[in-house]
């Protein structure tokens, strides 16, 4: 990994810790001040920069959270800055659950939509209260119990709250990620393409897959949903997946492409939601209440890849070239 790739993955894990008006200000000062350390400290070594030295002196320079304070000192919270991202993601596993186990109960009309919300929907924001308490208990244990920075033995109170130990800055390298991206989404086009042909048309799609004579008639469409809004679904699908294959294959591309597929990656998303809550996609009812739960699922992890594609971005440093 490149030394510039180091400085560059520290300062994007010191911005997204501070506030939106701050975060390309204090990157363009980080990213001066640490490069003119590192060619410092490369001159005193007697070698060229690399991944290593880079790593050695963002790590002297102090760990992001803190690095983050010196800039933004925001004195006591509820939940420490380190500690919101693990905070959202169980906050968000939580409501999910029990949304996917209590909203089936809806559809297969146990009850309505307005009784579950009243009950198990607006009911399932108590766990991100419990949440807010616990790690609220977890930031005052931290401050009056605090870590050895020699040791890092843990205290007593690191076993009763869960809190986690400080751990050493590792450099994220953003383009091999983008070649996994790459990879990934050029195998998952077969399957891409399979989903979108199932969906056209699932009940000859599965008379294909099963043995002469087996009836599919159950996988029907629900007949105002096949004629009205499927067509939709299947091409936003198709143009969907075309995009993917291009930006897979051109990497030129990609990025001129990226918030195109975000817009169409949101807008399929929220079309999907308003079908699974407005629409009768099969004609049997118990068939719909199955893939209506399915469905359900599959939104709800789009919908939390969305926030954190977005968090991504917004929290994305955009150093000037002049400062490169």
């Amino acid at each position: 990994m490149d030394a510039q790739v180091v400085i560059d993955s520290y300062i994007n894990s010191v911005a997204s810790r501070l506030p939106r008006r701050l975060r390309n200000d204090v990157g363009v000062e980080l990213r001066t001040l640490l490069t003119e350390q590192l060619a410092t400290a490369a001159a005193a070594a007697g070698r060229s920069p690399d991944e290593k030295l880079a790593t050695d002196v963002v790590r002297k320079f102090g760990r992001p959270e803190e690095v983050a304070a010196r800039y933004s000192p925001l004195g006591f919270q509820i939940i420490e800055p380190e500690h919101a991202p693990v905070f959202v993601k169980l906050s968000a596993a939580c409501v999910a659950i029990q949304w996917a186990l209590t909203l089936p109960a809806v559809f297969v009309s146990r009850m309505t939509f307005s009784q579950w919300w009243m009950s198990w929907g607006f009911g399932a924001f108590a766990w991100v209260g419990a949440l807010v308490v616990w790690f609220g208990l977890v930031t005052w244990g931290r401050r009056r119990s605090l870590v050895d920075p020699e040791s890092l033995a843990p205290r007593w109170w690191h076993f009763l709250l869960w809190l986690p130990l400080p751990a050493d800055w590792r450099p994220v390298d953003r383009e091999a990620l983008k070649r996994i991206e790459r990879r990934t989404e050029l195998g998952a086009f077969p399957l891409g393409v399979a989903v979108t042909i199932f969906l056209i048309a699932p009940a000859w799609f599965l008379g294909l897959l099963t043995p002469a004579g087996t009836n599919t008639s159950w996988a029907l469409y629900d007949e105002h949903f096949r004629r009205t809004l499927l067509p939709v679904l299947i091409v936003l699908m198709v143009v969907r997946l075309a995009l993917c294959a291009t930006a897979a294959m051109n990497a030129g591309l990609r990025a001129r492409l990226e918030m195109i597929r975000y817009g169409l990656w949101v807008c399929f998303v929220g079309l999907l939601f308003w079908t699974v809550f407005g629409w009768h996609i099969f004609a049997i009812p118990a068939v719909d209440a199955g893939f209506k739960a399915w469905l359900l699922i599959y939104l709800l992890v789009n919908t939390i890849q969305i926030i954190l594609w977005t968090y991504r971005a917004l929290t994305q440093v955009r150093v000037p070239p002049t400062v490169a």
